[in-house]
């Protein structure tokens, strides 16, 4: 066994039901767990890291992310139409019917591997992949780099799909469903808990829309025979709020709670629609009371939806109703520090109130929130018998300057550049900014190589045929390459 002292710095301590903070503390962990967190420890380690002047804080919980979406992202704001309502994410994941999904159109190992060491880097010890494509590489790929991983296949009793006429479609996908669930169960058979626990598998039925109320019953029964939890895209755009309206009769939250679906153990992804959001504007429903009473959580991701001009309404509403709010990045960039930035502004721009949003708020549901969102009291704190999930941020460089809040600074000046130290279950994946576990150089070519085929790949899967220049267009023009050597002036 290897006992580590972390000396000095700001330390972020947990008192057992609050985070805590400890000017030039130490952090003690042994192998994978957490032995000792204060101010002076006098026991014997084998290895001393000099934090001063640095921020040791807990590892954070993405609770909401699509690992293999960087390529295809760059078509999440399609310029050919504008009748998305909320639902921006059709224009990189769904293609014209007999195409199938964007993503599906190169390897997906690398847009995988990238994602998830994309996430490490900003910041998350825990990822929670949503709907995982090709979910056995994703463990394997978790065991290889040392990541913990979330992860479970997604089935859905209806598929999306573009007519002739672009306009979605919910078509029959006979060989989910039922048989999809069970998939899932056998998956979460073979991989929960492998790597030293580092993989673990939930249930995902993919969207509130593209799952019949029978499917979704039947998940939450085997979440209860097995123990597994579940996670749900819901609310998440006004294109599902009005078919579930007028299909049901019912808010997509009602008819989860009228199927009897919503828990402790239940995880929605994004639950932004609720009855009184401004674009939902339905009196009619206390949509965010049947979410706080069932316990379920949410994870908010407030950067994708700020790119579409959508915010939650709001983070502190569902925090003083005591809804739990996780933080996810659900694309990219996976920055989960600059996230807690964004949603710390975009509750105040839901309130009208720079009193709301406050920096320990975000960073409470970036770690305890997604913990708890996971039924985790080893994640999101540092306290002894915690998981060795740690970060440190180096906060002696020029865009913090005089430092006298910590949690404050990172929320308001700091990105995950600015972390040098990532240390999931006591290995340390990233030592002094540099990456150990992998070659990052390779990655990065990889993934470029990547994104160029699956952009060239557009007018095969797209509703229209439109090329990646018509569906997001370069900022600037390209000026055009001389033809001759003759053309360049000299000088």
């Amino acid at each position: 066994m290897v006992r580590t002292l972390i000396q000095g710095g700001w330390v972020v301590g947990f008192d057992g039901a609050a985070h805590e903070l400890i000017p030039d503390g130490v952090v003690v962990y042994e192998d994978d767990r957490i032995l000792y967190v204060g101010y002076r420890f006098d026991g014997q380690t084998d290895r001393t890291i000099n934090a001063r002047g640095k921020l040791v804080m807990p590892g954070l919980v993405n609770c909401h992310l699509h690992l293999g979406s960087n390529a295809t992202h760059a078509f999440f704001l399609d310029e050919t139409r504008a009748d998305y309502f909320g639902s921006n994410f059709y224009a990189y994941a769904v293609g014209r019917r007999g195409t199938g999904d964007p993503r599906e159109h190169d390897r997906t190992d690398v847009q995988q591997l990238y994602g998830l060491w994309s996430a490490i880097r900003g910041g998350a010890t825990t990822v929670v992949d949503v709907g995982t494509r090709n979910a056995p590489e994703v463990a394997r790929l978790a065991g290889q780099i040392g990541a913990r991983v979330y992860i479970g296949p997604p089935f859905r009793t209806w598929a999306y799909a573009y007519d002739e006429r672009g306009q979605i479609q919910w078509d029959d996908d006979p060989r989910s469903g039922s048989a999809g669930l069970q998939r899932a169960v056998a998956f979460a058979r073979e991989h929960d808990g492998t790597h030293n626990g580092r993989v673990r598998c939930l249930l995902y039925p993919a969207q509130l829309d593209t799952c019949s109320p029978e499917l979704l019953q039947e998940t939450r029964r085997a979440a209860d025979e097995t123990g597994l939890r579940i996670t749900l895209h819901a609310a998440m755009n006004m294109i599902e709020f009005h078919k579930i309206v007028r299909e049901h009769r019912l808010t997509p939250l009602q008819l989860l709670h009228q199927i009897g679906f919503l828990g402790p153990d239940v995880l929605l992804g994004h639950c932004v629609f609720h009855a009184h959001h401004s674009w939902a504007h339905y009196p009619y429903a206390d949509d965010l009371d049947l979410l706080a009473d069932s316990g379920a959580s949410v994870a908010h991701a407030p950067y994708k939806y700020a790119k579409m001009g959508v915010k939650l309404e709001s983070l502190e509403r569902y925090r003083k109703l005591g809804i739990n709010v996780a933080l996810g990045t659900d694309t990219f960039p996976q920055d989960l520090v600059s996230e807690m930035r964004q949603a710390s502004l975009m509750a105040r721009f839901a309130d009208g109130s720079y009193k709301v949003g406050k920096p320990k708020d975000v960073f409470d549901a970036a770690t305890l929130g997604g913990a708890r969102a996971l039924g985790r009291d080893d994640l999101g704190r540092l306290a002894p018998g915690a998981r060795a999930d740690l970060l440190i941020v180096d906060l002696q460089t020029m865009q913090y300057g005089a430092v006298r809040d910590p949690i404050k600074s990172l929320v308001e000046c700091g990105t995950a550049r600015d972390i040098e130290t990532i240390v999931i279950d006591g290995q340390t994946l990233v030592e002094g900014g540099q990456a150990v576990t992998l070659d990052e150089a390779a990655l990065l070519r990889e993934i470029q190589a990547a994104g160029e085929r699956s952009w060239a790949a557009a007018p095969g899967w797209h509703w229209s045929g439109a090329s990646v220049d018509e569906i997001a267009p370069m900022s600037y023009t390209i000026r055009d390459v001389p033809a001759t050597v003759d053309d360049c002036p000299m000088g």
